[in-house]
């Protein structure tokens, strides 16, 4: 049932999708890189958001670490947090948003370069199969896989994996926020070194199609970035790890600004606040009626019975 619904919903459309720019730019490369600028910019309102949201989440890391102090129960720690998230528009579903559209078409270009450009036989027939029924679809095949010094429906044994963890790299470390601690800093590190390393190992035994196809993803990635946290100075000390300021200097204007919003949420939260089921209501002192003249009526403390001894002239106390 899932397979048919990814192959109707998915491989099919962009099978034929792949052929047609294939007939109208007359080289498989050029449609590979066509259909990545058409998924880039189809998904460019989930990009923006999982941007925007990854950012947020960086910037109310630490208000929602204060909440973990501050209360215990976990109930309560959750409502104070979705409190948060609320004041501030932000959904944890978010930042997973173009991420969960980007893999599955990542997976299903392997499937249609597969088909459109592989060789054998039963790639040719089963390619056929999926087209539609149009004459100008039918007549493109078979297609040449031939770009440059690829053969898309190939792996590339060398230069597409060397450039596509050199691409994901610099990607990360654009889009990745300033850490707010040590511990954060070395996690993000971490990732820095480990994905790049691994898609590149992935693309060791993938159509080099594929590589390009990710290749071009990023490098568009990184304008969308760029764009998006407000352009200025590249700071490339970061981007090779000689210094821990972030590579798009202006994202610490942007983390601030975002920090400063979640603490005024706190502050609002707290000042809302309701007092505990346990705690008492403070007393203060109580307030005695006016006298018939309106005027106050005299303390009855102590120091004002001494007031009173000493205005009669005579003093009262012990001997």
């Amino acid at each position: 049932m899932v397979g048919d619904f990814f192959n109707q919903f998915l491989i099919n459309p962009l099978t034929n999708l792949f052929v047609l720019l294939t007939v109208v730019l007359g080289n498989g490369g050029l449609a590979v890189i066509a259909l990545t600028v058409i998924i880039r910019f189809g998904t460019w309102p989930l990009q923006l958001k999982q941007m925007r949201m990854t950012r947020m989440m960086a910037a109310i890391s630490p208000r929602v670490q204060e909440i973990n102090k501050k209360f215990r129960d976990p109930r309560r720690r959750s409502e104070e947090q979705m409190k948060l998230y609320r004041e501030m528009g932000f959904n944890p579903l978010g930042c997973f948003g173009s991420a969960m559209i980007q893999f599955p078409i990542f997976f299903a270009l392997y499937s249609v370069l597969r088909l459109a450009l592989g060789e054998a036989p039963e790639a040719t027939l089963e390619l056929s199969k999926r087209l539609y029924d149009w004459d100008y679809l039918k007549r493109a095949i078979p297609i040449d896989g031939a770009f440059l010094w690829l053969h898309l429906g190939k792996p590339d044994p060398f230069v597409i994996p060397v450039v596509v963890a050199l691409s994901t790299y610099i990607y990360q470390k654009m889009s990745s926020a300033p850490p707010t601690d040590e511990k954060q800093a070395a996690q993000m590190n971490m990732m820095n070194m480990l994905m790049p390393l691994m898609f590149g190992w992935f693309t060791l035994t993938l159509p080099s199609g594929v590589g390009l196809y990710y290749v071009l993803s990023n490098l568009i990635g990184m304008v969308m970035q760029y764009v998006y946290v407000g352009g200025g100075a590249f700071n490339w000390r970061g981007l090779l790890g000689l210094n821990k300021e972030p590579v798009l200097p202006k994202a610490l204007e942007q983390r601030q600004s975002q920090m400063d919003a979640a603490r005024r949420a706190m502050s609002n939260n707290d000042d809302e606040e309701p007092p505990s089921a346990g705690s008492r209501p403070r007393k203060g002192p109580k307030s005695q009626p006016p006298s018939e003249n309106g005027a106050s009526p005299e303390p009855s403390s102590a120091s004002a019975k001494r007031r009173r001894r000493y205005a009669s002239g005579r003093r009262r106390g012990r001997r």
